[in-house]
């Protein structure tokens, strides 16, 4: 395993090198806000002094990757220490911008804003309850092991063999950094106004869109469809070759409750819109178990690769019922199952031959256009 802490007496620049699934996270950032109820009352109340002592030590013990600043340099990223950033992280003087905010009953938000580069959303959420055991002050010995090996996801020089839509090389237009340093075309910098609505599933509600979402299929539409799947399995089978991966035809034995929600707003968002175009929908998938050999327990980096399904603008304007919702669904989770090792394997070996880790940028259009 790494070496957790860089020594403050070390003379010179230090590099902790991240990794090729760190490096395309780069136009990304992670922007959490927690919210936490107030204590019982046996309980103390929350202490903000402590909680900024308690994230020194949590930065100086368990994670040095937060010391520094981003360095790329050809094919590697990393982070660079110099002697003054690691003095300053020693010090419990060091700058540190936190807004209070009050709530009836003395709970407690905290609002975490960083590049998607250093941590992916499972990699954000242990970094937090780390912290929370450094502020209760758990003995070192009992709190959780951070693993810092990001070179289990730098490639091993191998050449990738599969095609890689998900992913932009060479962007068309300049980029630009914006103010929250993540990097957008220059036409985009800004994005434009947009209405923002939440939506609240209850568990009962999330249980009734998953029965909708499975579907139940006639016999005769079950065969129909069965014998569908063996004719296109054939068929691809004669055109699949070691060198090429093609989705495989028959449809996933199941579907979770977010692939129906996934479904569920794919429809409404794109008949909302109008566009008039086919839907191409990217679904992150969590590589930490599904690598083999899986990823070590409190893995700190970044393990998110992109599951591609598309969907025809007929299939998603027709009326949502037990039929659309299902179709959807099962593509959404179809195109994760697709995610196996091989292929994860292969999207490291790709993101690893490029020249420049920074031109690589997710293939993905949002409301403002293309992010390249």
């Amino acid at each position: 395993m790494a070496t957790i802490a860089t020594p403050v007496e070390i003379e010179g620049d230090v590099l902790i090198p991240l990794s090729a699934m760190d490096a395309v996270m780069n136009t990304y950032r992670v922007v959490v806000l927690y919210i936490y109820p107030p204590p019982s009352s046996e309980a103390s109340a929350f202490n903000l002094d402590k909680l900024q002592r308690s994230f020194v030590t949590l930065v100086n013990e368990d994670y040095p990757v937060l010391v520094g600043e981003l360095h790329v340099h050809g094919k590697t990223i990393s982070v660079k220490q110099t002697p003054v950033s690691r003095h300053q992280a020693s010090s419990s003087k060091r700058d540190y911008r936190r807004q209070r905010i009050h709530f009836s009953g003395w709970g407690m938000a905290i609002g975490v804003d960083c590049s998607h580069v250093l941590f992916d959303g499972e990699a954000m959420l242990t970094f937090m309850k780390v912290w929370g055991q450094h502020y209760s002050k758990v003995r070192k010995n009992a709190r959780l092991v951070v693993n810092h090996d990001r070179y289990l996801l730098s490639g091993t020089g191998e050449t990738p063999r599969l095609s890689h839509p998900e992913f932009l090389i060479a962007p068309l237009e300049p980029l630009v950094r914006r103010k929250d340093g993540s990097l957008a075309p220059k036409t985009v910098t800004t994005p434009p106004k947009t209405d923002q609505h939440v939506f609240h599933f209850s568990s009962s509600s999330m249980a009734k869109l998953k029965k909708l979402a499975e579907g139940v299929e006639a016999e005769k539409t079950r065969h129909i469809r069965r014998k569908r799947e063996r004719f296109l399995a054939k068929l691809l089978s004669i055109f699949s070759s070691k060198d090429k991966k093609i989705a495989q035809a028959p449809s996933p034995p199941y579907v979770s409750t977010l692939d129906a929600i996934t479904a569920l707003f794919t429809v409404l968002i794109s008949q909302a819109r109008g566009h008039g175009r086919s839907v191409r929908v990217s679904t992150a998938v969590n590589g930490r178990n599904r690598l083999q050999p899986p990823l070590p327990e409190n893995y700190s980096g970044n393990a998110v690769f992109h599951a591609i399904s598309t969907y025809t603008n007929e299939m998603l304007q027709a009326a949502i019922n037990a039929v659309l919702l299902p179709r959807v669904a099962r593509g959404v989770r179809a195109s994760i199952l697709e995610r196996d090792n091989a292929f994860m394997r292969d999207t490291i070996a790709f993101i690893s031959s490029q020249s420049d880790p920074v031109t690589i940028n997710d293939n993905v259009h949002f409301f403002f256009g293309p992010v390249r």
